[in-house]
Parts: C-alpha cells; structure tokens; sequence
C-alpha cells in the first residue's frame, strides 16, 4: 500500500541589509613624509575604508574635516586619494594633522571621524644662507698679534639638517691678505703681521655656504680697517745740515730758507711732532711746531763763528718716540768793525838831513773783522802827509821820508794818516803822527854887514866896550852860536 506522500516547498527569505555599520579605516593613523618641494596636485597618500553593510550601505566618500585650515590637501571623496594642492614650506610648517571622516550612503549614513593622516613635510635645500648683517665691518690694531679675533661672521639658513649646516670662506683674498676665517665658526682672525703704513684698508668678500644637494650660498663685502699704533719714529730727511748766516741778520730772521722737517708714518697723534733745541742757545729759537728755526739774538762773528744746534723732534704717540739732527750754523762775517789803531797817537823823529825814504816810525792797526774785512792797509790818501814829505808802506805802516828835510823851515810835522780795511765798503780810522826834525849843524854863523865902523872916544877906560858884534846861526842848540862883544 503506498506510504504517506509529502511536499516540498522551497522558501527564499532574503536578508535585507540594514545600515548598521560603520566605516572602518584600514589604519587607525596614517603617516606620510612629503618633500616640501612637491608639485600641486601630486598624490601623497591613498586612505580606504569598509563597511560591512552592503550596497549603499557600504558605499563610503571621504573628507577632510580639521588640521586643513590653509587648503594645502584635497581628498578625492570616491577614491581617498590626497593631493597636495598648495605649496608647502618646511620651514613654515613641519607637519600637518589631517583628520578625516568616512561616511556611507546609508540612510540615514553613518560616518567615522576618526580618521588620522599625519603629513610629514621634509626639508629640501630651498633657502640660501642669510647673513646676520651686512657690509661687515671691522678695526684692529697694526700690533695685533697671530690668532686675534677682530669679526665674527654670521648666517643662518631656515633650513633643516646639513641644509642649514654652514662654512665659510674668504673670497677676493690674496696671498698676502693678513687674515684667515674660521670655516666652521666664522671668526676672522689676523693671519700675519700688519701694518698700517703699508695697508691701512682690506676690502674682500665672505661666502656661506650650506651642505645641502644642491649646495646653496650667499656673499657679503667684509672692510677692516687696520687703526695706527706708535710703531715708527719721527725721522729727519738729513743727519746733519750746514747753513750760513750773516753776523747783521736781523732778529727774527729765518735760520735755514727751507723748513728743517721731520716725517712720521704714522697717523694722529702718533705723527704729530713736537720740535725742541736740545740745548738753550740765546741767539736761536725753533718752532715746536712747525720746526722753524729764527733767530732770536745778534750775533758777532768776532765773538762765536759757528753754532751746532741739536734739534730733536718727537711725536706725541704712546711711548714717545724721537729723532735728533744737527744744524751746524757758520756765521759770515760781514764788515761791522773799523781797524784799531795799537797807539791812540804816534811820535816820531828823524835828522833834518836823513836821505829821502829813511824810516821815521811804524804805526799799526788791528781789525776784528775776517778775511778781506779784516786785512788792513795804511794811507795818507785825504789826509795829511806834509805836503808831500812823508809817504807809508801800504803794508807795513812804516812811514818814510820822501825828500830831504829842513828843520829851519819846518821843525816838526802833524801828519794824519788812516788804516782802511778791505770790506766792501771799507771802514777807516785815523791817528794822529807828529814828526819832530832833527838838527844837524848845516848852517854857518852869518853877520848882519860884512864891514864895521866902530868909532871910540880918545879917553875910553881900558876895557870899555866900544862895540857889539852879533852874528846869526839858523841851527838850534850846540849847532848854534852866541853873539861876541869887540873890546874897544
């Protein structure tokens, strides 16, 4: 007998999905590094999200809801792709933290805002070195020694790393440039001996330069000054100088006709120059100034014919220092003195019948003066010779007799004679000479008749004088006779 028939019925029950899940990301934070040089619009990062729901349910768009208030990320809703849609700038902005939200389409649509993206700008070589200040600009002393510090040169850069890591260097520089720079600190410090007289101002360039890839630099002008120190000496263009000046030159007469100077190298102070007589000398002053030498006295050829004056010159540095010269001043004699006589008046004798040119007497003169000036002859030129009677030795001062004499016709001459120098003009003196005449019997008696008549009383006494007979003689003394009585 047939079993107990059953039927089948095949029931499908679908499962409509309900949207009750929320989006995942697939990381709870996302890290990203990106070149601050990246180009707009470039992709950085890709983020996704599941729903488990399905359909709409699990149809997830994306956005970016805080950390992008400069606009610099877009997010592709559909996709989750970031790009960079702004410049960066590392040195602006290191990192960004971007929140997201994921949201399905469901309704009503569920969302995640948990969503981390931390954007990591990494630092490229973008910004050259940027001097502190510029020109730079520095003074040392000529005495400084190797290894003093005189300016620090510095830069920074904004960058990161051996981007922003700098050394510097000296450009425009010689083999001679005193100074070197300290590559890895910027200190310039002197290198060799200065000197101000030499070169008083350095101009060169620094660079700075980063370690970056590309290496980026930057340059500036560097000027030190070297200031002066009291390292030279007043110095005279000459050891020794030799002038002449005229014993009438007067007061405040200028010694030399060129300034006696000295030069100093150095500046300032250091070269400004003080002038002294080292020794105190009447007739001479000098200028502290400017070094001119004047005189300040007479002076007399006859009493001192040369000076030697000791000048020192010596600046106003500190310590001082000096130099001396010496002025060798010879005085020209000029003719001021008039001869001397060594007698204020001559006597003299000679025999009334001496022969012409006899020597009567010598008269001599002196004169102070020198040379010419001071060489002395004698004359009677205008002035007395007796008529003619006398000459002089021009030379010698002897005088002499020209002719014969006559002492009964002119017993004793009053002679003026002068010593006349040879300076230009000539000075004269005169003296006085008187020359006695000497007798010498060269006259006979001579009666004044050469007959008598003598007429005598008969009765005259025995001895009476009846008559007197005189008779003349010219000559004087024993050469001269008396009168003679007649007996009667």
């Amino acid at each position: 007998m047939p079993g107990p028939r059953s039927a089948t019925v095949s029931v499908h029950i679908t499962v409509l999905d309900e949207n009750d899940n929320v989006p995942q990301f697939s990381q709870k934070r996302y890290v990203v590094a990106v070149r601050e040089d990246v180009r707009p619009h470039s992709e950085i990062l890709r983020v996704s999200a599941s729903d488990q729901d399905k359909d709409g349910n699990a149809a997830v768009h994306y956005n970016i809801i805080s950390g992008n208030s400069r606009g610099q990320f877009a997010i592709d809703s559909v996709t989750g792709e970031i790009q960079v849609v702004a410049p960066l700038d590392y040195e602006t902005e290191r990192e960004y933290m971007l929140r997201l939200r994921a949201q399905d389409n469901g309704r009503p649509p569920l969302s995640n805002n948990t969503g981390i993206v931390s954007v990591q700008v990494t630092d490229v070589n973008d910004n050259p070195p940027i001097f502190v200040s510029t020109p730079f600009q520095a003074t040392v002393l000529e005495s400084a020694p190797i290894g003093h510090s005189i300016l620090h040169i510095q830069a920074i850069d904004t960058d990161n790393g051996d981007n922003a890591r700098l050394e510097y260097r000296l450009t425009g520089t010689g083999t001679d440039t005193p100074f070197v720079i300290n590559a890895a600190t910027g200190w310039v410090t002197v290198s060799s001996e200065l000197d101000r007289e030499s070169v008083e101002h350095y101009f060169f360039g620094v660079e700075a330069r980063d370690y970056g890839a590309p290496p980026l630099s930057a340059t500036a002008s560097v000027t030190i000054t070297v200031m002066d120190v009291n390292d030279n000496r007043p110095e005279f263009l000459q050891k020794e100088y030799y002038v002449r000046l005229n014993e009438d030159a007067a007061v405040g007469t200028s010694v030399v006709m060129v300034v006696i100077s000295a030069t100093d190298d150095d500046v300032g102070e250091n070269a400004r120059i003080t002038y002294y007589l080292e020794d105190n000398i009447p007739q001479f002053r000098i200028d502290p100034a400017s070094g001119a030498i004047t005189l300040q006295a007479e002076l007399d050829y006859e009493d001192q014919m040369t000076y030697t004056l000791a000048i020192t010159a010596r600046d106003n540095g500190i310590p001082q220092k000096s130099d001396t010269t010496y002025v060798e001043v010879n005085v020209n004699d000029v003719n001021d003195n008039a001869p001397q006589f060594l007698s204020p008046r001559y006597q003299g004798g000679v025999s009334e019948d001496a022969p012409p040119f006899t020597s009567v007497l010598q008269i001599s003169a002196t004169d102070r003066d020198a040379h010419a000036n001071g060489r002395v002859q004698y004359t009677f030129q205008n002035g007395e010779d007796g008529d003619g009677d006398f000459t002089i030795e021009p030379t010698s001062g002897i005088v002499r007799t020209v002719r014969r004499l006559d002492r009964e016709s002119v017993p004793f001459y009053e002679l003026t004679a002068f010593a006349v120098d040879r300076g230009v003009p000539p000075q004269r003196t005169p003296v006085h000479i008187q020359v006695s005449v000497m007798d010498v019997n060269d006259n006979a008696p001579v009666f004044p008749a050469d007959d008598f008549e003598v007429l005598v009383k008969e009765n005259s006494a025995v001895g009476s004088i009846v008559a007197q007979i005189t008779a003349t003689d010219p000559d004087e003394g024993p050469n001269k006779i008396s009168s003679e009585k007649a007996d009667p």
